[in-house]
């Protein structure tokens, strides 16, 4: 099992910083019992939404 960190700041800090990264313990695959494959895929669809999760206001969902 790999131990690659897909955590949101190793997500969003390829490429362009963020400046919304915490300081929370990485996710790890392992963790997750993922394959790196798995993880690869998942990535990969998430980006889509990067644009729309990254829009003035969307702070508002991290209090719910």
């Amino acid at each position: 099992m790999s131990n690659i960190d897909i955590s949101r700041e190793a997500v969003f800090s390829q490429g362009k910083p963020n400046q919304q990264a915490s300081a929370a313990t990485p996710l790890l695959l392992a963790d997750l019992g993922w394959s790196l494959e798995e993880a690869q895929e998942t990535r990969a669809r998430l980006l889509s939404l990067e644009e729309d999760w990254e829009a003035p206001g969307m702070e508002a969902y991290d209090n719910l």
